[in-house]
Formats: C-alpha cells, sequence, structure tokens
C-alpha cells in the first residue's frame, strides 16, 4: 500500500528547454531608422574587431584576442546611440566563429553592407524587453533604446515561460519581425520502446519523398514553390537591373523581388510543417537517409531543384516534433544500398543507374519500381535497427535531438563500406 501510494504522489520529472517563438513589429519611421543604425553599427563592430583578431593571430598563433567594443567607442561615439546588448552580441558571435575557423587556418569573412544579415540580437535584462498589452488588437513590446514598438499577437505566449533574449531582424521585403526566445519547463517523456507503426521515407528529388505506406507520397504538383514562381522573378529582376541603384523605385523593386521568395519560402514552409505533424502524430518512428544535400545540390546541376524541394527542413522538423512525442527519427547510413538491394532476395544490383527508375533483379526475377523498392529496405533497415538499439546495440546512439543513427566510422572504415556496399 505504501508503495502505491508513492507511485500515485510520485511528480513527473520536468526539464528546461528553450522555447522560440516570432511576431511581426511595425515601427514608426524613428524607430525604423534606429533600426537600421543598429544593424550598421553591428556590421561596424564586426568588421573591426575581426581586423583585430585576424591581425593579433598572425603575431600570436594560437591565441584569440577577446576585445569587447568598449574601446570602439571612444573614437566613434554614434556606437553610443545603439543598443550596447547588441554590440556585445555581435562580439561573442564573432568570437565563437574565430575559434571555430581559426585553427583550421582559416578566417570568418567580413560583413558587406549590401549583403549583410540584417539582425541583431539582444538580451533581456531587468524587465528592459516587455510585452504591453492594451487591448484584444492593440499590444506593444518594449525594446532597448526603440522604446515601445507595435507588436502582432497571433498566438499567446505561455505562463512560466521566462525571456531570455530578442531578435530583431529586417525581411528582403522590408517588413519586421522579432523572434523571443524562452526558457520553458515542461515535463521530460521517455522515449518508447514498443513501435507499432513505423515509416520510411525515401527521398525523392522530383516529389520530395515516396512513403513505404503509400499514405504520405508526395507528387511533384504538390511542391514546386520557387519553380512556379520563378519566371516572375525573373521578370522582376530584369526591372530592377535597369534601375539606378540607391534609388526610391530601386528599394521598392528589390521589396517586391523579396515578397516572392518569401511567397515561396512560406508556403514550403507550410506544407513542411502539416507533413511532418502528421506523421510525428501517426508513426512512432520514422526512417530517413542521412544523405548529404549539399554536396548533392552541386553535382550535375541539382541546386535549385534539391534547395526547392526542402528534404533537410522536413528531416529536421520531423526530429523535433518526434522528439516532443517520446518517438524517434532512425537515420540510415548514406552507404547503405538502398536502391540497388533487391528487397525480395536482398541481391546488389551494381549495374543499376540513376536513370533506371524500373528495374529486374538477376537472382529471383523480381520486378522493382525503384522508389519503392527503397522504401521497402529502408523500413527492413529500420526494424533491424530499432531492434538493435532495444537489445543495447553500442553501436547506435540516440541523440538528445531524438535521432537515432549509427556511430560515426573511422575514414578507412567509411571507404571498406563505401566499396562493398555501394
Amino acid at each position: 500500500m505504501m508503495e502505491e501510494k508513492t507511485e500515485k504522489n510520485k511528480k513527473p520529472s520536468t526539464i528546461i528547454v528553450s522555447r522560440c517563438m516570432e511576431f511581426r513589429i511595425k515601427p514608426d519611421d524613428e524607430q525604423k531608422i534606429l533600426i537600421w543604425k543598429t544593424f550598421g553599427c553591428c556590421r561596424f563592430v564586426w568588421n573591426h574587431l575581426l581586423d583585430e583578431r585576424i591581425s593579433y593571430e598572425k603575431v600570436n598563433k594560437g591565441k584569440l584576442l577577446n576585445t569587447t567594443p568598449a574601446h570602439l567607442k571612444k573614437e566613434n561615439p554614434f556606437l553610443s546611440e545603439v543598443d550596447s546588448m547588441a554590440l556585445i552580441n555581435t562580439q561573442l558571435n564573432l568570437n565563437q566563429a574565430c575559434m571555430k575557423l581559426f585553427p583550421k587556418g582559416k578566417a570568418p569573412k567580413f560583413r558587406k553592407k549590401g549583403n549583410d544579415k540584417r539582425s541583431y540580437t539582444t538580451n533581456w535584462i531587468n524587465n528592459n524587453i516587455e510585452i504591453i498589452h492594451k487591448g484584444d488588437r492593440e499590444n506593444y513590446i518594449k525594446l532597448p533604446k526603440l522604446g515601445r514598438v507595435h507588436i502582432i499577437l497571433h498566438r499567446s505566449i505561455p505562463d512560466g515561460w521566462k525571456m531570455k533574449h530578442a531578435t530583431v531582424k529586417e525581411t528582403a521585403s522590408g517588413k519586421f519581425f522579432i523572434s523571443l526566445t524562452f526558457d520553458a519547463e515542461i515535463e521530460s517523456k521517455e522515449t518508447i520502446r514498443e513501435f507499432k507503426k513505423i515509416e520510411a521515407f525515401d527521398y525523392s528529388m522530383p516529389s520530395l519523398v515516396v512513403s513505404s505506406s503509400g499514405e504520405n507520397d508526395i507528387t511533384k504538383d504538390d511542391i514546386r514553390w520557387y519553380r512556379n514562381i520563378e519566371e516572375r522573378i525573373a521578370k522582376e529582376q530584369r526591372k530592377l537591373s535597369r534601375m539606378q541603384y540607391g534609388s526610391a523605385n530601386y528599394w521598392h523593386q528589390k521589396h517586391r523581388i523579396g515578397k516572392l521568395h518569401e511567397k515561396a519560402m512560406n508556403r514550403r514552409k507550410d506544407f513542411l510543417h502539416v507533413l511532418s505533424h502528421d506523421v510525428a502524430d501517426v508513426f512512432d518512428a520514422v526512417v530517413v537517409e542521412d544523405i548529404n544535400l549539399q554536396h548533392m545540390s552541386r553535382s550535375l546541376n541539382f541546386g535549385k531543384a534539391v534547395y526547392d524541394n526542402g528534404y533537410g527542413m522536413l528531416r529536421e522538423m520531423l526530429a523535433y516534433k518526434l522528439n516532443e512525442q517520446g518517438k524517434v527519427l532512425v537515420k540510415v547510413n548514406k552507404f547503405f544500398p538502398s536502391s540497388k538491394q533487391c528487397s525480395a532476395c536482398h541481391a546488389i544490383n551494381h549495374d543499376l543507374q540513376l536513370s533506371d527508375r524500373e528495374w529486374t533483379c538477376k537472382s529471383c526475377g523480381t520486378h522493382h519500381d525503384r522508389d519503392k523498392n527503397s522504401c521497402k529496405n529502408l523500413l527492413d533497415e529500420e526494424k533491424d535497427i530499432l531492434n538493435r538499439w532495444d537489445s543495447g546495440d553500442s553501436s547506435l546512439i540516440l541523440a538528445p535531438s531524438g535521432v537515432l543513427s549509427e556511430k560515426k566510422l573511422h575514414p578507412q572504415t567509411l571507404c571498406n563500406v563505401r566499396q562493398d556496399g555501394e
């Protein structure tokens, strides 16, 4: 009886996680000017501190100079007009970039005015960032130096979330957004061990993915968000090329082009969010291929096709949405011959070419659709990986993000796998 009471009164364990919510803001003209000044000052600080660190690293190999933006304010008083935390965060980001690249003999790039990322980050300190409600549709956010800025709260912020920092950014279409990052306390969910429903996704460039169940097959009519408006973008870009740089018409036209790009981006994100949400709710585990999309985009002029379908974004969405429910995303090694292996007899067809969409196995005579055969092989491999993980196989690792995959092998081992399993 005492044990039963203890189990009933036992509270579920909680963990602290970061949650980010993005809202649109509508600053007035004076606030826009100050935001643009902050972007410019952050770029100014980045370039000057980077020049100091590169010069110092050439003389003192292996050592990193860690100066703050304070000494720059003496000679450049305009830096005091903007939020000091934005400049400090720029310095911290630069330090991380230098620590990562200097040991490799590389250096971060200097920021150019026309191509610079238009955003800055400020930290929450002593309620310097605060959301003010004045009505159902009249809400403001108080920001350092900017004061009250009109914000569109399209969803409510849960109680108990503690704000950490805020990032203000301007998109290519001229719209302003703010990303608020919070520390949220949630109940920790243990990873399930009984996988009743599992799904396999095989990457398909024309149609994004092909599923083993057939319930989540995507056609090319569902995607091609950028391709569908590519001609319109090209037409608007031709107009831009005939305008004088820096004129009012130039910036208006540039915003028109930005709106078209954002239209494709928003459609892509919406479709992938809906797809990943539906899959995460139905299935206990999903398997995908751990292919290198960046290398694929550089080969055979596949760049636009690879980046347009958003397969990498889909994998990230599936990972965190499955993880929130205690489920698992399985990543199969990129050297696994899912397309060349016969799903019936497991013989490998070394003569299979990329253009072969159907093929017949020479060993057992089974006729295969290339994508469906790959899905079956991935599904079998997923079952094998899940069984090995359940039995405590040390060659598998479950990352905190909820991704289950093989541990990274030595380069020489990878070469042997490539020769045997290609």
